[in-house]
């Protein structure tokens, strides 16, 4: 079943695409869930997510409608967005890293300011609680290529370059920094989808150019650019979930019984043959 098939079907109550959604994305949400609330355990970031399940249908799937349908990684960064601010509501900031200065707008841009894009990315998502191994999978370049860029974080973000395991240092103050990024959209900002044709290599060098340029300005679309780095990483690192793990995310859902699961009922019910 295709993506964009998957969530007509949802919308619909189909079992079977509900199934596909769930199979596909969880083992996605949960590892993003692992980096930007690490306190969270793996019953925690399954109640999340189910939560996040639920909202997506609530108001005749308003928010679900809401979500870029371009293209199925487009559809994901939505996704992932939403979920953070679901999550968002369990992150106490005093639980937050006290041994540096939280990451705000006003640091991070200072940090950033005059790197290269991929020595950007690589800083950011450092700062976003990205292992090097990690990163490198995200990237598909070792971190170390963009060693002007880390070494701004020495002074006080040095816990950032140390991290054998995902998680952010900061999950509240990321998330506030997360936030001003997602707000603060220009005229100036392009749709995500012509990062994706970036990333898919269907762009001109002209406009490569172009786009790459106004990310290293903006720290909108710069989150943009890494969250889309990010979740093509983890649908190609992570595996379905296997049905019989399925069930429980389905729980609450407007799922419709199949047409077999209907007749086996009224046999059971009726005695029918």
């Amino acid at each position: 079943m295709t993506f964009h098939k998957t969530l007509a079907g949802c919308e619909q109550g189909s079992r079977g695409a509900w199934l596909g959604f769930v199979s596909s994305y969880t083992p996605v949400m949960l590892r993003i869930l692992g980096v930007y609330a690490p306190a969270c355990d793996e019953e925690d970031k399954r109640q999340v997510w189910q939560e996040g399940l639920r909202l997506l249908c609530a108001d005749n799937f308003q928010r679900l409608r809401s979500f870029g349908h371009q293209s199925e990684r487009e559809f994901i960064v939505d996704l992932r967005a939403f979920l953070l601010e679901v999550v968002a509501n369990q992150m106490d900031p005093v639980a937050d890293n006290r041994d540096a200065p939280q990451p705000t707008p006003t640091i991070v841009k200072g940090l950033l300011q005059g790197l290269p894009l991929i020595h950007e990315l690589v800083v950011f998502l450092k700062l976003a609680g990205y292992s090097d191994s990690t990163l490198e999978g995200i990237l598909r370049i070792t971190p170390a290529v963009a060693q002007s860029g880390l070494e701004r974080l020495q002074p006080n973000y040095a816990a950032t370059l140390k991290r054998e395991d995902d998680g952010g240092l900061w999950p509240a103050a990321w998330m506030s920094l997360l936030r001003h990024a997602w707000a603060d959209r220009t005229d100036a900002c392009p749709p995500l989808r012509q990062f994706v044709r970036v990333l898919d290599g269907q762009t001109g060098w002209n406009e490569k150019e172009s786009l790459e340029g106004h990310a290293v300005e903006c720290l909108r679309c710069l989150e943009r650019w890494a969250a889309l780095r990010e979740v093509t990483h983890w649908l190609r690192e992570t595996t379905p979930l296997p049905a019989d793990r399925l069930d429980v995310f389905l729980s609450g859902l407007p799922v419709k019984a199949d047409s077999k699961a209907r007749m086996s009922l009224l046999r059971r019910m009726f005695g029918e043959t």
